[in-house]
């Protein structure tokens, strides 16, 4: 084995070991995205199949529950862990051990891009620990969430699409690298809806060619050889097609569509808070008729509320100038280029169309496909500020950047010890008073009833009883849905819907609602649905 194997192969058993300490420290899931994919896996693990026993937004009209799952988000974490969640039912830490392993791999992906560009050592250790130690990212990792298998095969697919243009001799002949392309992309998108934008960026190589033989070429638009280019095309499209055509079937069969058109209702959100609303016109219509200074105003916010973001979770906050600088100075090597056109597309997708969405979260999950770049790109211009200032200063250069080097990867770990012990405190208060309401149902009785509340995944992933969610409307429109669906008990916290509030703080009631229970020191209250 030799010495870059030996670093390789240290790299990932220090990750590893982090991520297992960390899985250990997260008992449950402490928000909805990961309670809905652990829902999913054990759904899939009793033989549910591809289906939910909750709703948790109205915005393909269910029709009841069970119904078809995974028409909003993606399946593939679900996937992933239902193996898991069969052979070890009642751990959630079992469910953390696929993305654990798979986290694991992601700083040696920086580690790679780092070595390739400089050819250092020390370069290539720092991007891999801060890789490992990605501050607000870093308490994330393990969950069965989008988060790991999208930042892995995004990553992944963008450096294999780009690497080939640093060898003009063999990039229009390898096509079985352009076959891995497209099952990386396809994977990509099977775990998120958006990795769906990888694919046009990772077609790019194949349209631009060196325009010199230089050592790192700029690319230039491709006159010739298109029939080479359509080859390579038909292969990258043939392993995306691989992977995510059983899944265009599948919606085909239940829904009539390759890919739900739920999700692209969002485009008319005017609040976030309508995601979870029943009658809502999400319409062009309805969102040219919120007027257009607020359709601006709210394209405006999208993109400073992102571009925050960007800063504070995928720069760590200290990195950003640095980022910029080496991003600048490996403009040449076409992977970084590719991620940086795929940052800036993701930023405008999640700024100006998914508007509400994106700064929620969306963006967060997308970005994660580029930390490895960023990362890499940051380390290269810390490297490359410290030797210009010591050559001003006159500083000894190998101690300035021993120093410089230290102190990045203990402003890293510490910010990442900052999120996790602040994530992890939520997390742990989240949704728990959910487990003593089951047992409450069960005590009167009601082991089957549907209880509407404000996190369906969890409350079936806890309790094993169907769910709906809240909607984010008045209590007329509330007794509709309990009716429609069959709900017998309505749950409210302190973050329920505004049109609510005045039912959950007891200053309106309603004949049909009838208050049976508190929990939480009366911070949770339950009705019964008179039918």
């Amino acid at each position: 084995m030799n010495r870059t194997w030996r670093y390789l192969l240290g790299l990932f058993l220090l990750s590893l070991a982090v991520r297992l300490g960390v899985a250990l420290l997260i008992r449950r899931p402490g928000y909805m995205d990961a309670a809905y994919y652990a829902a999913g896996a054990v759904r899939l693990a009793q033989s549910g199949g591809l289906s939910e026993p909750f709703i948790w937004n109205y915005l393909d009209d269910p029709t009841g529950i069970p119904h078809p799952g995974f028409l909003y988000w993606m399946p593939f974490p679900s996937l992933l862990a239902a193996p898991l969640a069969a052979l070890f039912p009642d751990s959630f830490f079992t469910l953390q051990l696929p993305f654990a392993l798979l986290s694991a791999l992601l700083p040696l992906v920086a580690f790679g891009l780092a070595w390739e560009v400089t050819g250092r050592r020390r370069t290539a250790w720092l991007a891999g620990l801060l890789t490992l130690f990605s501050g607000f990212f870093f308490p994330y990792w393990t969950l069965p969430e989008t988060f790991v298998p999208f930042a892995l095969f995004g990553s992944l697919a963008l450096w294999l699409a780009g690497c080939r243009m640093q060898d003009a001799r063999r990039r229009m002949q390898d096509t079985g690298r352009w076959l891995l392309v497209g099952l990386l992309v396809g994977l990509a998108h099977l775990t998120r809806t958006d990795g769906i934008l990888l694919l046009p960026v990772v077609i790019l190589p194949l349209l631009v060619r060196p325009k010199s033989r230089t050592a790192h070429p700029a690319p230039r638009l491709v006159i010739g050889h298109w029939s080479l280019v359509i080859g390579h095309c038909s292969f990258l499209i043939l392993g995306y097609l691989l992977v995510m055509s059983p899944w265009f079937l599948r919606n085909l069969s239940v829904i009539g569509t390759p890919l739900s058109p739920a999700g692209a209702k969002t485009l008319w959100l005017t609040t976030y808070d309508d995601l979870f609303c029943y009658n809502c016109d999400l319409s062009l219509r309805s969102y040219l008729a919120w007027g257009w200074g607020n359709v601006l105003h709210s394209k405006l916010w999208a993109a400073w509320v992102n571009f925050e973001r960007f800063l504070a979770e995928d720069c760590l906050i200290f990195l950003c100038p640095f980022a910029l600088v080496g991003l600048y100075r490996l403009r040449r090597h076409f992977p970084f280029a590719l991620s940086t056109i795929y940052l800036l597309l993701v930023y405008l997708a999640h700024s100006l169309a998914f508007t509400f969405p994106g700064p929620r979260g969306g963006f967060f999950h997308a970005s994660a496909a580029v930390l490895p770049f960023l990362f890499a790109a940051g380390v290269e211009g810390l490297e490359a500020a410290v030797g210009w200032a010591a050559r001003r200063r006159r500083w000894s250069l190998r101690q300035a950047q021993t120093t410089f080097v230290t102190a990045a990867v203990v402003g890293a770990v510490a910010l990442s010890a900052y999120a996790t012990a602040q994530k992890l405190l939520t997390w742990r208060e989240a949704d728990a008073a959910y487990p003593e309401i089951g047992q409450w149902l069960m005590w009167q009785g009601a082991g089957n009833a549907t209880v509407m509340i404000a996190n369906p995944p969890a409350f079936w992933y806890h309790t094993g009883h169907p769910a709906v969610v809240v909607p984010n409307e008045g209590v007329e429109t509330l007794l509709d849905v309990c009716g429609r669906y069959g709900v017998s008990y309505l749950v409210l916290d302190p973050n329920c819907p505004a049109p609510l509030r005045a039912l959950y703080e007891g200053r309106i009631v309603s004949s049909r609602l009838a208050p049976v229970a508190t929990f939480e020191e009366g911070l949770v209250v339950m009705w019964r649905i008179e039918q």
